[in-house]
């Protein structure tokens, strides 16, 4: 079980990081929840595995952007949201990011619930 929880894991990562480059902003939700379905993920395994990718993904993305940004555009989002620093920004989209990948993984899993059994 693990064994499949751990595969599960590295699939998701690498689609989700595929979907978010070259997919829109909702893809890698997307991708999440397809995974889910159609590995028919317990509850539990599509909620940890669902936030775990998406919060790494979207924590690593925006530190590299972070390391791009010359403008500073970063902190200035920060200052307009509280007067959150740019490290601060940083752990706020991967909380998003998983909370999106939290929910999504729900979905997936529920969806494959009702999807019909194999013969």
């Amino acid at each position: 079980m693990k064994s499949k929880s751990i595969l599960v894991l590295i699939l998701m990562m690498i689609g989700v990081i595929v979907a978010g480059y070259f997919g829109p902003w909702w893809a890698p939700g997307a991708y999440v929840v397809l995974l889910a379905m159609l590995m028919k993920l317990s509850a539990k395994q599509a909620l940890w595995i669902g936030a775990l990718s998406l919060f790494v993904v979207y924590t690593v993305m925006s530190m590299m952007m972070l390391g791009k940004d010359d403008s500073g555009l970063i902190g200035k989002t920060g200052t307009l949201l509280g007067g959150l620093s740019s490290p601060m920004m940083v752990i706020v989209t991967g909380l998003i990011g998983a909370i999106t990948g939290l929910l999504s993984g729900w979905l997936g899993s529920s969806l494959g619930k009702i999807m019909p059994a194999d013969k």
